[in-house]
């Protein structure tokens, strides 16, 4: 007994699917806004509210970022970098699926993940002698045009807490006296 190609294929594209299906991981928990704000949140102890928006711009620049906008009146930060693309797509292949015509090498109308960036907004806040501070950071993937793709809010405690570290060296070298040295 044959059995035809269609019912093969069709079986096979079944079977595929329930083993993808098997292998996906389970949708991370959100975090509650209480929750968000703890991990973008810390204060510092500092009487000088200047001292801590410099460190905060210093300590910014040492991660790589341009500060876009800074107002020590308002206590707001504004700042970007460049970061590496995952999954980025190969130019002339198209990858979305009706964004890019017909496949065609060369067409104008394909698009594909060709740069990302880390935005950061940031308030200072001066609270009797201490400062708080907040920043929130979101990676941004463009496209061959500079359209936005995705954009996703960093959620990872352990980024937040490398600039944090940042922030209080930076603290440290400002009270000190050692910065330029």
């Amino acid at each position: 007994m044959r059995i035809a190609r269609p019912v093969i294929s069709l079986a096979l594209i079944c079977a595929l699917f329930s083993f993808s299906a098997c292998q996906m991981s389970p949708p991370k928990p959100q975090l509650t806004q209480l929750q968000l704000r703890q991990l973008q949140s810390r204060s510092y102890e500092n009487k000088d509210f200047v001292t801590a928006m410099r460190a905060v711009i210093n300590a910014l620049l040492d991660e790589g970022f341009i500060i876009k906008n800074a107002d020590k009146d308002l206590g707001f930060i504004q700042a970007t970098k460049d970061a590496e693309v995952s999954g980025g797509g190969i130019p002339g292949v198209d990858i979305f699926g009706g964004f890019g015509g017909v496949g065609v090498w060369g067409n104008p109308q394909q698009r594909w993940r060709n740069s990302s960036q880390i935005d950061c907004s940031g308030t200072l806040t001066k609270v009797g002698n201490s400062t708080n501070v907040r920043l929130i950071f979101q990676r941004k993937t463009l496209d061959n045009y500079g359209v936005p793709m995705d954009i996703q809010l960093i959620e990872d405690p352990n980024y937040y807490q490398n600039v944090f570290v940042k922030i209080d060296k930076s603290l440290f070298l400002e009270r000190e006296n050692l910065v330029g040295r």
